[in-house]
């Protein structure tokens, strides 16, 4: 299946995935966000008729990363994802990248100095009911935690952490649709492969489409080469 998805893509998506196939390859982890802190959570949906959310606050699975698996401190194009659990058993995969404000700033990576300043973002929209919609992140907290994985963890133990999640319109309408609280770190668990292509929302399409099936390679290049 997916070289038949490969192939649909044409040769820039096989060289997209033989790309990522060989960074994953060499890292021996993800070609991005290689480094990351699993950590248990609770997603809480708001009113939102954007999404079908859990009407019950449910456990999720975080993990939260650096972007190029830069050392220590250094600030570096966070990542936030989120896997959701679903009423007919299949999960909904989140995945946010800081980023900036308004409608440049929210499709590009932003390096952060910091895991709780800031906002996190889809970076590609989703077309849903005829709208592009982008989702998006920011911490509620007032304690800082700098952009190292050991600053995340005693964050973290420090007490809960909550992020408002929002959807954003094309004309930066923004609308609060559920809060994430992470609790604690998860040193047990198995590290879950978080695929926002494999694992979208119910009747959310990627958008849009050709850099979409260019992400979709990219993931799976990274799958198979680590």
């Amino acid at each position: 299946m997916a070289e038949n998805a490969a192939t649909r893509a044409g040769p820039g998506g096989k060289l997209f995935r033989a790309g990522f196939h060989a960074l994953a390859a060499l890292r021996g982890a993800r070609a991005f966000h290689p480094d990351g802190l699993l950590l248990k959570g609770e997603f809480h949906g708001l009113r939102c008729d954007d999404l079908a959310l859990p009407d019950e606050p449910v456990a999720v699975t975080v993990r939260m990363s650096k972007g190029a698996g830069l050392p220590g401190r250094l600030p570096d194009a966070l990542g936030l994802a989120v896997r959701i659990p679903s009423a007919d058993g299949a999960p909904w995969d989140l995945t946010l990248t800081s980023s900036g404000a308004g409608l440049v700033g929210r499709v590009l990576p932003r390096p952060s100095r910091a895991w709780t300043t800031g906002r996190y973002s889809t970076l590609l929209p989703y077309r849903t009911k005829g709208e592009l919609v982008w989702l998006s992140a920011r911490a509620e907290t007032p304690r800082h935690a700098e952009a190292s994985l050991d600053a995340l963890r005693r964050l973290v133990t420090e007490g809960p952490v909550t992020y408002l999640v929002e959807t954003v319109r094309a004309n930066g309408h923004r609308k609060p649709c559920a809060t994430l609280s992470l609790h604690e770190v998860d040193e047990d668990s198995s590290r879950p492969a978080f695929d926002p292509m494999l694992h979208p929302p119910r009747g959310w399409e990627p958008r849009p489409g050709w850099l979409a099936r260019l992400r979709e390679r990219a993931y799976e290049g990274s799958r198979e080469g680590r």
